[in-house]
């Protein structure tokens, strides 16, 4: 049980299925970061566009899942940080910043071309946290490629 963990979330449906691991590995009075890096562009005529085009949603959802945490007794509290950096970087500063005693998120589990492409936040977070990380991925039968 942690007394603090920050809950990485992009407002996917891989970050909504780790939500309930972290809230199990809460310590009873515990509180939970939810923890979000709204990436931007950099340079060039894009210039602080976000990298993704439903940003503004997933910033509503992820803090209306919040809320929802709060009306049900969680210590919980947003943190957004925009960045223009890859956000596992921001993830483990974020961890740093408020203390967490663990960082828990989601992943895709992408293998071959595909992962090598994308990336995995997931695993950027792994090699730069200064705390535990746990990984929940997607059910296999659940992850569409």
């Amino acid at each position: 049980m942690y007394t603090t963990i920050l809950w990485a979330t992009d407002g996917s449906p891989e970050a909504d299925h780790a939500l309930p691991e972290a809230l199990a590995l809460l310590a009873p009075g515990g509180r939970l970061i939810a923890f979000h890096a709204d990436q931007r562009f950099i340079g060039g005529h894009v210039a602080g566009i976000p990298v993704y085009p439903d940003e503004p949603e997933r910033s509503e959802r992820i803090a209306a899942q919040v809320d929802d945490l709060v009306e049900q007794g969680v210590d919980a509290e947003l943190w957004v940080e925009t960045t223009s950096v890859g956000p596992g970087a921001a993830i483990a500063d974020a961890a740093i910043d408020s203390g967490a005693e663990a960082i828990v998120c989601g992943t895709r589990a992408l293998h071959g071309v595909r992962n090598m492409l994308d990336g995995s936040v997931a695993a950027k977070v792994l090699r730069l946290a200064p705390v535990p990380v746990v990984v929940v991925p997607l059910a296999k039968a659940a992850v569409q490629v």
